[in-house]
């Protein structure tokens, strides 16, 4: 009988030169699957007879049978793009047999299981079938409806088709290392020392889904929240989570060796790891939360199943013109308002999806075992990983071959990856930190690498993932210059939700469709164009003989002309954004989907929906309409409309701060007024483009009698001189209504740099240039179609301007709000006005404060603190010479002399205690020594608890670390002076474990961060670290897991490596720790745990 085995093991038996993706991995998928159902594949008594490849290009047909050998079925499977397997396609099943009811059903949702291998799709196939014929004979004798039931009820239980655990996949019993939960609390405290909150979300009894998480207050600490606010304004909406959810584990952990290929355990039990990333309201999503987000069936109803309760009026120029509800509309509406209140706080309550979310769930499920495999067997960095990885897929070839022909240059990456610490603050590398041997933290490596990719957005296209080539310094991530990049992008939905854009930001979707519009009406230069999309478009102007059977022409074959004029008639189809807005904001009834735009107007063909899409989400930068007057600059007059334009991407901010630290280094003014501000003017036309590409000075457009540079003034008037004539296109649909723009900007204020007289600045470096408004002056009720008149607006403008300079009375500001100090010898002025501009960063820091006093401290519930609390069972005791045992010569050795040396003048042990701090010690002091007795090696475990030295009194410990990274400036130290370990105290409030325990080194001594010491080491000898204060303290730490924090804090090279003091001898005194202590949290702004000073009695 032949051997029986799962697919995921002839996936890996090919190693690392499996083809990476596109046809050749298709075909080689093919083969392995055929080598498979050779060999034997079976599942609860359904066997895969054969797979061979089909007549059609792209699909292949499989024959199953039960396993007696009753014929159950043949089908033909088809992808949906070949080039793109095996991550970003879709298959469909069909067959030409008369199959049972059971059958037809599963076949006909294979195209909602997302992308996955032949070998994945076919075992999922059969766990489906599997289950459908349990169903189908347990209701025999049952109508179908209660069949139809009961298989959906199977169908969403977490979302996962398990195969009984008693049987495992192929019908033996599965391994005994199925789950080490001993390992995963190790990885759980090594999760908590990066400062990031793992979970365990329980399905039944043998099956889980991991997460982990970190609160999005945080984000602002290491992305600049200008950016993380462009990105998606939901990251800082409220307390939440950004979490990664892994999930389809079939309750192995853990599922990847060392080198990051499966597990023999992974391989039995099928294990497909799938990655999602989301908003949680707590720091893990509820099991119900899983379920939902691991489920891949919609929703049966569709919104549009009655006709709606709202009628959608169509506007025309009134600005007023707001959806009207008649009585009988708002009463049959009263209903389904109800109900929406409890869907939104379910919304608010469940794991919710985000802009990036997409983009990050198809690279982490696509692309990232593969690149950890590649960075671990060729210890490189990511940056040097993710290039081999594209490189093995654009060749296909051998990943050997490439290393050994182009390896010193994809190395390279990683030395170029350095320089980016420069513009940005990435998350620490455990990979850095991690025995080779040891099993790979795969939760922690891969939140540390989304953090990363998240970080650097930016610079990567959202749906290849690979590197920007073009230098788009943009604000918001975006697509490479690849047209299929560009259709899934648009396509697809790839990028920003236009559906919230519209709703959280309604007058800056109507502007960029108003300058769209005007741009192409128009014919600026350099206007974008919506090509790539695979857009079908009626073009009247167009060659008939081009046109389609269906009436209509492919978009990117038109003349350049021709496409101006068919983008313009099909804006011009779109209702307006208000009438939208609303329409998406209807209440609905719980169980019915989401209003979707194609409903407001049927009418309106699907290309214009298209062409919306693109006039947002091609827009990099971040505009946002000012409504209320704190964030408004004062005294621009109301006929200015206001916009936020954040144009520089991450690294373009840094590299403006650096222009202006360089410019504070060479000018005491710069180092008062860091900053000039100063407006540009240009004809509304260009806009479109500017917004998306920043200011630069590529094309001439009024002359340049002062030579090459983006032309400012100080004066608001004198930009807006540079407008040229007031525009005199406009969307029917505009409530914008534009006649000018000009834009406000923050300048390095370095005038001796570049060119600059009464009226103007001629910047030359751009990145010395940062846009920060936008100003927009509409044409009021007027048209701009009815002639050359200038709004109403404008002339009472010019005619203040005819009186010549005067005083004019300024708009009352509000004292509570802070101002950008201007350099009064260029104060920006908007007309005889001199403007006043809110500190940029005030509202921010708002929102920021508003989210830190919002945030709950995590208490990590029953499920997970049995994982922290777990005691690893007593081990037999090894002899020297047995395999994986470190011998006695090798490991580190505790030196008793040393340690009573530390101690000779410690202070008596506190006095206060609780019944509850008690306990909880009892069980931490347990579970270490437990830890250290079964440790395979002292060196491995980092820390030592002499066990002679505990005393009666539980509230004070002697700890030792020791065995620190040889290359570490520290550890020299340590060895040159014969230092064996750092000697601890460890002393515990009465309100522990609620409370922070106290850490402090007694010797040796460090060197102060004053001379040039670091480790997080105070003046006093006392630990600076926020987990060990009021506000970092979590409920759920083990001392474990703080240990290990606090090696890697002595650890960090950032910002300076520990040494050790001239005086290295000398041990530290409480009463100096403590007071360093205080200064460290009072320099941080940490709140000192209450009765602080008590823990010394």
């Amino acid at each position: 009988m032949p051997s029986k085995r799962t697919f995921t093991s002839m996936v890996d038996a090919g190693g690392l030169d499996v083809p990476a993706r596109g046809r050749k991995r298709f075909q080689f998928d093919i083969r392995s699957a055929r080598q498979a159902a050779e060999q034997g594949v079976e599942v609860q008594g359904l066997r895969l007879l054969s797979v061979a490849p089909g007549e059609e290009d792209g699909s292949f047909d499989c024959v199953i049978a039960h396993s007696e050998g009753k014929h159950v079925a043949t089908l033909t499977f088809l992808v949906s793009e070949a080039s793109e397997y095996p991550s970003d396609h879709t298959f469909f099943c069909s067959s030409q047999e008369d199959l049972p009811g059971y059958v037809s059903r599963v076949i006909g949702t294979i195209h909602e299981d997302g992308s996955a291998t032949i070998q994945k799709t076919l075992m999922r196939l059969l766990e489906k079938l599997a289950k459908g014929m349990a169903t189908s004979e347990k209701n025999s004798q049952t109508d179908d409806d209660v069949e139809d039931e009961d298989l959906e009820d199977d169908k969403n239980d977490a979302g996962a088709y398990d195969v009984d655990d008693d049987m495992g996949m192929l019908g033996a019993q599965p391994g005994s290392s199925k789950f080490d939960k001993y390992l995963l609390q190790r990885h759980f405290n090594e999760i908590v020392a990066y400062e990031y909150y793992p979970g365990i979300i329980p399905f039944g009894a043998s099956d889980f889904a991991l997460s982990v998480s970190l609160p999005a207050k945080s984000l602002a600490d290491t992305i600049s929240p200008r950016a993380l606010m462009a990105w998606d304004k939901q990251l800082l909406s409220r307390a939440q989570h950004l979490t990664l959810l892994v999930s389809e584990l079939r309750g192995v952990y853990p599922f990847v060796e060392h080198d990051a290929t499966f597990t023999h355990s992974a391989h039995f039990h099928g294990v497909a790891p799938q990655f999602r990333v989301g908003l949680t309201s707590d720091y893990k999503p509820t099991q119900a939360d899983v379920s939902e987000a691991i489920r891949k069936f919609g929703l049966k109803e569709e919104f549009n199943a009655q006709p709606p309760s709202v009628p959608i009026k169509k506007s025309d120029f009134n600005d007023d013109d707001w959806l009207e509800y008649d009585d009988q509309a708002i009463e049959d509406s009263e209903a389904a308002k109800e109900e929406s209140v409890g869907a939104a706080e379910e919304q608010v309550a469940g794991f919710r999806s985000f802009s990036l979310s997409s983009s990050l769930e198809s690279l982490l499920n696509g692309h990232f075992l593969r690149i950890l495999q590649l960075r671990v067997q060729y210890k490189l960095g990511w940056a040097a990983a993710e290039a081999l990885c594209w490189e093995v897929e654009k060749t296909q070839q051998p990943v050997g071959d490439i290393m050994r022909l182009r390896g010193e240059h994809i190395r390279r990456e990683d030395a170029v990856d350095v320089l980016l610490s420069q513009s940005y603050i990435l998350p620490a590398d455990p990979l850095l930190e991690r025995e080779p041997a040891e099993p790979i933290n795969i939760p922690l490596v891969a939140f540390s690498y989304l953090m990363r990719r998240l970080t650097l957005c930016t610079r990567y296209c959202l749906v290849c993932h690979q590197p920007l080539q073009e230098d788009l310094g943009a604000l918001k991530p975006y697509v490479c210059s690849s047209r299929l990049c560009t259709y899934q992008y648009y396509s697809l939905n790839r990028g920003p939700s236009l559906e919230y854009e519209i709703c959280a930001n309604p007058g800056a979707v109507d502007l960029l469709v108003s300058l769209a519009y005007i741009a192409l009406a128009e014919a600026a230069n350099d206007a974008p164009l919506p090509v790539g999309m695979g857009l079908r478009v009626p073009c009247r102007s167009a060659p008939a003989a081009k046109m389609g059977s269906d009436g209509l022409f492919d978009f990117d074959k038109l003349s350049h002309d021709n496409m101006r004029i068919a983008t313009i008639q099909l804006i011009d189809q779109l209702p307006p954004i208000t009438d939208i807005k609303k329409h998406l904001e209807q209440p609905r009834k719980a169980g019915r989907a989401k209003p979707r735009l194609q409903d407001i107007d049927k009418s309106v063909p699907e290309a214009a929906w298209s062409v919306l899409r693109w006039c947002v989400a091609s827009c990099t930068a971040h505009l946002e309409e000012l409504q209320s007057e704190e964030e408004q600059v004062k005294n621009m007059g109301p006929e200015w409309k206001q916009f936020r334009d954040s144009v520089g991407a991450p690294d373009a901010e840094a590299k403006h701060r650096r222009a202006i630290m360089q410019a504070q280094a060479e000018s005491t003014r710069a180092r008062e007024y860091p900053s000039l501000y100063a407006f540009h003017g240009s004809p509304t036309k260009n806009w479109h483009s500017i917004i998306r590409h920043g200011l630069w000075f590529k094309h001439i457009a009024n002359g340049r009698s002062e030579g090459n540079g983006v032309y400012l003034a100080s004066n608001g008037m004198i930009s807006s001189g540079y407008c040229g004539v007031l525009t005199q296109s406009c969307w029917r649909s505009s409530v914008s209504r534009i006649a000018s723009c000009v834009a406000l900007t923050e300048v390095v204020n370095l005038p001796s740099k570049f060119v600059y007289n009464k009226e103007h600045f001629v910047v030359d470096k751009t990145d010395w240039i940062i846009c920060r408004y936008l100003m927009v002056m509409g044409w009021g009720d007027g048209s701009p179609n009815v002639g050359t008149a200038a709004p109403a607006a404008m002339l009472n403008y010019f005619q203040m301007l005819d009186r010549g300079p005067q005083e004019a009375p300024e708009q009352d500001a509000d004292d509570s709000i802070p101002y950008v100090k201007m350099d009064p010898t260029y104060s920006p002025m908007m007309g005889v006005q001199r403007i006043r501009i809110p500190e940029p960063m005030h509202a921010l820091e708002k929102i920021l404060a508003a989210r830190r006093e919002e945030f709950i401290p995590v208490n990590y519930d029953e499920d997970d603190l049995a994982i922290f609390n777990a005691v690893p069972p007593i081990q037999a005791t090894h002899h020297a010479g047995e395999v994986g045992v470190v011998s006695i010569e090798s490991d580190w050795q505790h030196d008793r002399e040393w340690v009573l040396k530390a101690i000779e003048h410690i202070a008596p042990p506190p006095t206060e205690s609780s019944i509850q701090a008690t306990a909880a010690l009892q069980r931490e002091l347990k579970a270490l020594l437990q830890e250290q007795k079964t440790a395979k090696s002292l060196k491995e475990l980092g820390w030592y608890i002499p066990t002679d030295l505990i005393g009666d009194n539980l509230y004070q410990w002697i700890v030792e670390l020791h065995s620190f990274d040889k290359d570490l400036p520290i550890a020299k130290e340590m060895d040159q002076r014969g230092v064996n370990s750092l000697v601890f105290e460890i002393r515990f409030p009465a309100g522990f474990p609620h409370a922070p325990p106290f850490f402090r080194i007694l010797k040796p001594r460090f060197l102060p961060f004053s001379q040039g010491g670091g480790g997080h080491v105070t003046l006093g000898g006392a630990m600076c670290l926020d987990l060990l204060t009021a506000d970092g303290w979590l409920l759920g730490y083990s001392i474990s897991a703080v240990l290990l924090q606090v090696k890697l804090a002595i650890s960090s090279l950032d910002p300076k490596p520990a040494h050790l003091a001239p005086n290295w001898d000398t041990p530290y005194g409480m009463q100096e720790a403590m007071e360093g202590f205080k200064r460290a949290a009072n320099f941080h702004g940490w709140k000192i745990p209450q009765d602080f000073d008590r823990i010394a009695l």
